[in-house]
């Protein structure tokens, strides 16, 4: 999530993806014959942390909402970025929408096919005459569009096991479904932890993005049948915003609409992104550098990272065509089936 503007600013949306993976150089009949083996997994999974969004709540449960959401694991950030900043009006890169919490935006429903299994869904809508867009710590404003973020910020946050020069992995997984409609832009993330409610991206390596890093299991724009995932770094030290670097990966999906399950595989050595467990991207250490910590080689991916998943409407990676149509209609429905993180011993 690329915020821009000052050293209050993360990321996600600052600029395209323009990235030296092999998939984003190569052309995409090589790429495929290239790329497109098995993730590597040497040794045992154990799970560590999940959500499997199990529908309903039970009675009396204050911290289970809207159908089964856990806010012993998820909190809600609001609004249209105002709260976290003078300079993320529209999160930092024009984004349209405002986030909330009510249940048309954000909730659990069952798979149609089992309804004793629930997903996510993070559902984006279009209000033709303005909403009233409420910020926890400024003005209300009006906006067109809404739909939801959710973090882990403060609850749970995640990293490899072990020092650097002996660490055992850690593998994300993620099966998740992506709306094909123009503006939409859902994403599955994680930034530097501690978190800072009045700083986005702000961590124990400097006070704003790029310095902390960012990881992008997988994002996804308008009817592209492509997905991105990413990882960011550098900056200044002086200048977090300046510098800032990423390596990024482009996962071509037989059927983007469809379920796919995206991994990230993390050690204090490389980091490797996958689609339906085939690996498309990896930065090994060397390639990666923070301006906060420039004799550090693990730095920033060397502490703990919590996770994110939200749908924008608009903003600077996805541009303005929006499909008004199609998101008031409800089509522009970004679904989690699971999130699941394991230890590698």
């Amino acid at each position: 999530m690329r915020l821009i503007g000052s050293s209050m600013a993360t990321d996600r949306g600052l600029r395209r993806p323009t990235g030296r993976s092999l998939v984003a150089v190569c052309t995409r009949a090589v790429c495929l014959l290239i790329i497109a083996h098995v993730i590597p997994i040497s040794g045992k999974q154990v799970l560590r942390w999940s959500d499997e969004f199990r529908t309903g709540c039970k009675a009396g449960d204050n911290l289970c909402v809207n159908g089964g959401i856990n806010l012993r694991k998820w909190g809600f950030e609001l609004g249209d970025g105002t709260s976290y900043g003078p300079d993320l009006v529209g999160w930092g890169n024009w984004q349209r929408q405002c986030h909330t919490n009510a249940s048309e935006n954000v909730r659990v429903e069952p798979f149609p096919s089992n309804p004793f299994d629930g997903m996510l869904v993070i559902q984006a809508g279009y209000h033709a005459s303005g909403h009233a867009c409420f910020n926890e710590k400024a003005s209300t404003t009006t906006t067109n569009y809404t739909s939801a973020r959710l973090t882990t910020r403060d609850k749970a946050a995640f990293r490899w096991r072990g020092n650097a020069t002996k660490s055992t992995p850690l593998r994300i997984d993620i099966r998740a479904q992506v709306p094909l409609v123009m503006g939409t832009w859902p994403a599955a993330w994680m930034l530097p932890d501690p978190g800072n409610a009045s700083c986005l991206g702000c961590g124990p390596y400097g006070n704003g993005w790029c310095l902390g890093g960012e990881i992008d299991i997988f994002e996804h724009t308008n009817a592209d049948r492509f997905f991105i995932s990413n990882a960011h770094f550098g900056g200044l030290a002086n200048a977090s915003w300046l510098e800032c670097k990423d390596d990024v990966g482009k996962f071509r999906a037989q059927k983007a609409d469809g379920w796919n399950v995206f991994s990230l595989l993390w050690d204090s050595k490389s980091i490797s992104f996958s689609a339906n467990g085939k690996v498309f991207s990896n930065i090994s250490l060397g390639e990666w550098q923070t301006g906060g910590a420039p004799d550090n080689p693990y730095a920033p991916f060397d502490v703990d990272f919590y996770s994110i998943f939200d749908m924008a409407v608009g903003g600077l990676y996805p541009g303005f065509d929006i499909d008004n149509a199609a998101v008031g209609a409800g089509a522009a429905r970004f679904a989690i089936d699971y999130i699941r993180v394991y230890d590698i011993v």
